[in-house]
């Protein structure tokens, strides 16, 4: 080796005694960011949020809001029968009827759902 890039094993030594001081567990700890502090404050409020479960409407009745939508592009909320991992109905679907195709709907914000699904429809003032 090059004697060039050896270090003095005493200056070393020197330079941990008296101007080296160690941070301690602070420097391995990780810092958060704070849109990640943002993110995970979402997903806590998103976690801890719980729709009211509507009662089972009638087949006759879903169909009469949804062709109502349809027909006169009315806005209307769409409860399905599809539940989260803790048991709690997911958010409503909400937008127009823009089409149908036998039992599948299609509201204007893209979203499609299957009659057999639809929980509870209400019409949206």
């Amino acid at each position: 080796m090059n004697s060039k890039y050896q270090a003095d094993p005493e200056m070393v030594q020197t330079f941990f005694d008296n101007y080296y001081h160690d941070r301690g567990k602070i420097k391995w700890q990780g810092f958060y960011l704070s849109d990640h502090t943002a993110a995970l404050k979402k997903q806590a409020k998103k976690s801890s949020h719980q729709n009211n479960l509507r009662p089972q409407q009638e087949l006759t009745e879903i169909t009469k809001f949804l062709m109502q939508s349809y027909t006169y592009n009315q806005i209307v909320k769409v409860q399905l029968n599809v539940f989260d991992l803790n048991n709690h109905v997911k958010d409503d679907l909400t937008g127009e009827i823009q089409g149908y195709d036998e039992d599948l709907f299609y509201l204007d914000n893209g979203k499609k759902f299957h009659l057999s699904e639809v929980r509870n429809v209400a019409m949206v003032a």
